[in-house]
Formats: C-alpha cells, sequence, structure tokens
C-alpha cells in the first residue's frame, strides 16, 4: 500500500467512526427527551406527545417542581396565602418564602413574548420587595443556550418580566431569588 492509499484508509475510518458516534449520541438524546416528555419513541420529542418532568405535568400545564422535577402538591400554608389561584398561576413555598409564578397568554406559545410574574411573600403573606429576581429558562431534555431575563421589581412583592420560550417542548423555569446577599430558587415546569 501507498502512502496515499494508508491516508486514505484511515479518512474513510475516522469519518466512520465519527458517523456511528453521531448516531449513538442521537439515539441517546432523543430516547430521554422522549422519556423526559412522556411521549412514546421519537415522536414525543417536542411537545407532541405529553407533559415534562417524565410526565409530571401534561402538555401546557404549569405546575410547581423540585429542582429535579418532581411535582410539588401546594401545602396548607401556600394556599391559606394565595387562597385559589387562576389558571396560569401556580405557587410553591420556597425556604421562609411563598413563590407564585403567573404566565401571560396562557397557556404560551413558543416564539412569542410571554409575560412572566412573580409574587413573593413570607409565611404570613407579608410582601417582599427587597430581592434581586432572575429567571433561567432551560428544557431539562436538551442542551440550551442561556436564557436568563432579570425581573423588575413593580410593587407589593410584585415583580415582571417578559421573554419567549424559543421553542415547543418541556420548559423548566429557575425562579432564583437573590435577598442580603443569600440565593435560593422555586422550580415550575410546563410543556409547549
Amino acid at each position: 500500500m501507498t502512502k496515499k492509499t494508508i491516508s486514505v484508509v484511515v479518512i474513510v475510518i475516522v469519518v466512520g467512526v465519527i458517523l456511528v458516534l453521531a448516531s449513538l449520541a442521537f439515539f441517546a438524546t432523543n430516547t430521554r427527551r422522549s422519556h423526559m416528555m412522556g411521549g412514546g419513541g421519537m415522536g414525543g420529542g417536542m411537545g407532541g406527545g405529553g407533559g415534562t418532568g417524565g410526565g409530571n405535568a401534561s402538555q401546557l400545564e404549569l405546575a410547581a417542581v423540585s429542582a429535579e422535577g418532581a411535582q410539588i402538591s401546594p401545602s396548607a400554608d401556600v394556599t391559606s396565602i394565595t387562597g385559589e389561584l387562576p389558571k396560569g398561576t401556580v405557587a410553591q413555598k420556597s425556604g421562609d418564602l411563598i413563590v407564585s409564578l403567573a404566565l401571560n397568554p396562557y397557556p404560551p406559545s413558543a416564539g412569542q413574548p410571554i409575560a412572566f410574574d412573580v409574587t413573593l411573600t413570607d409565611l404570613n403573606g407579608k410582601a417582599i420587595n427587597d430581592a434581586t429576581i432572575t429567571l433561567d429558562l432551560t428544557m431539562p431534555s436538551m442542551w440550551m443556550p442561556p436564557n436568563q431575563p432579570a425581573m423588575e421589581f413593580i410593587s407589593d412583592g410584585k415583580y415582571h418580566t417578559s421573554a419567549p420560550f424559543t421553542m415547543r417542548g418541556g420548559w423548566r423555569i429557575e425562579v432564583i431569588i437573590t435577598r442580603g446577599g443569600e440565593k435560593q430558587s422555586a422550580f415550575f415546569d410546563i410543556g409547549l
């Protein structure tokens, strides 16, 4: 064999290995995405087959979740403060705070601006006005570029921003609250 022939054979082998690895990565990603979206096979990946977080929330249902994605039912102390919440609004306890998140319009559409409204109170229902809040919008089933809009304080524990969900699928909304140099988070899932 000539050096040229050996070079061509090596290139063909390297390209073949790359294609096999890419195929395996694609299969693994779509299998994981389908599982996390609650869908069956490849068809459930982009919002066509179910909810987020392994089936914890149905498509377009906003839900309070843990950092791992397990759905959190409203506790008695949360409902005693928030009362009955309108559709498109959920709340959860995070440390010594009650964090309510409302999306408008609800249900949201991919690619359209969505208003995010967060209301913070303490466990007695008193408005928290001294927080700095940032959102972190991610898709648990796939890597996304950073989408971290800062929220603006409005009044009476209310904070606001708007941002789009860039595509259909399962989204995790992390509400990052900073007060007195300490950070805490509340998590919410929605499927578009």
